[in-house]
């Protein structure tokens, strides 16, 4: 028995690692993501400094097949109010908080605490277009606003992978200054 569980922990050991590890070294922050996905530079219309753009590894396959850019994922970190970051992230506010979509239509969002992260989460309808021009659809796109108790600084997650959007905050740390 001994024998067999080395031989399966050397054969682990040469597997690649099941994540892979970003760190922001200029805004201060890291997260894991999975080996399929991959850190890409911003696309052309994200200007923000403090933002992370990941797309799946064979995000050019995927769009020659179906041009439509359901797979990008953005991570973007604010040093402004977690209310300030909820606005500007679709959230709003009027009893209960909701997100809002396509043509001003709302969907509930979802308030929680869990291990020290005050988390703002939703999924909203959004349009999606074609790349090359046209109107493809309603889309899912899952948003996270998220602020650990002990620093000021907001994390925004947005995507239309809901599993990997909740994957990154799982593994979300801010670093120290």
């Amino acid at each position: 028995m001994g024998t067999i569980l080395l031989a399966f922990l050397f054969m682990l050991a040469g597997q690649a690692p099941s994540t892979h590890e970003h760190q922001n070294t200029r805004c201060s922050y890291f997260f894991q993501y999975p080996p399929d996905w991959q850190v890409v530079k911003n696309p052309g219309d994200v200007a923000e400094e403090c933002v992370t753009t990941l797309r799946p590894a064979d995000y050019e396959k995927r769009m020659a097949e179906f041009d439509v850019d359901v797979y990008t994922l953005t991570v973007q970190v604010y040093e402004r109010s977690f209310l300030q970051v909820a606005d500007e992230n679709g959230f709003d506010f009027n009893g209960e908080w909701v997100v809002v979509g396509r043509q001003g239509a709302t969907t509930g969002a979802e308030v929680s605490n869990n291990n020290g992260w005050l988390i703002l989460s939703g999924t909203a309808g959004v349009g999606c277009f074609h790349e090359k021009g046209g109107y493809a659809g309603l889309c899912e796109e899952k948003r996270v606003v998220a602020k650990y108790e002990s620093d000021h600084r907001i994390v925004a997650i947005s995507g239309n992978n809901a599993y990997l959007v909740d994957t990154i905050l799982k593994t979300f740390k801010f670093l120290p200054r």
